[in-house]
């Protein structure tokens, strides 16, 4: 009687093995995937959020916003950058003119040149940058010769129910023409 012949495992031609050893890499593959994804969606989270469109601050009311000249308001906000909350702190500045009975208007305290602070002059009716002694009219408007391409930056005003004056403040490019927005 002649013996069955039998390869060793490991062999090249032993299909079991090789189809455990496959076997073993994908159930191992399909085990370790779902934990490495949830990982990483998690980790590049605040990377992947979008940059808000401004953010919406509460700086005055109808009441305590008299009709006269540009009044200057801090603003400041509670943040979370990536993995960090921040502290409630100033990131900028608004001036505000009443203009009408429940009409505000909102303009960017930094300059559009190169980002320095804005000054309200009330002897000459308009606003001043010390960086490049530049002037803007009381609209906003530059001043030519000035090297600011734009004027100041307006910013959306809302008046709510109770008078409360809510304005999105949101920073600009500085030095260009267009007004676009980065954050």
């Amino acid at each position: 009687m002649t013996e069955p012949t039998t390869t060793e495992p490991g062999q090249p031609g032993d299909r079991r093995e090789f189809l455990k050893s496959a076997a073993c890499a994908v159930f191992g593959t399909a085990c370790i995937i779902p934990p490495v994804v949830a990982g990483v969606t998690v980790l590049t989270a605040p990377i992947r959020e979008l940059v808000p469109e401004g953010v919406k601050v509460k700086l005055s009311s109808l009441d305590a916003l008299p009709p006269g000249p540009p009044r200057l308001f801090s603003v400041s906000v509670e943040r979370t950058d990536a993995w960090t909350r921040h502290q409630r702190n100033a990131v900028g500045a608004v001036f505000l003119e009443r203009t009408g009975e429940r009409t505000v208007k909102a303009l960017s305290a930094s300059c559009p040149h190169l980002g320095g602070s804005i000054e309200y002059r009330p002897e000459q009716k308009d606003f001043y940058c010390g960086i490049h002694d530049s002037a803007f009219t009381a609209q906003g408007d530059v001043v030519q010769p000035s090297p600011a391409y734009r004027g100041l930056d307006t910013l959306e005003v809302e008046i709510n129910a109770a008078g409360e004056i809510w304005v999105v403040f949101r920073e600009f490019k500085a030095g260009i023409k267009e007004k676009i927005a980065v954050g």
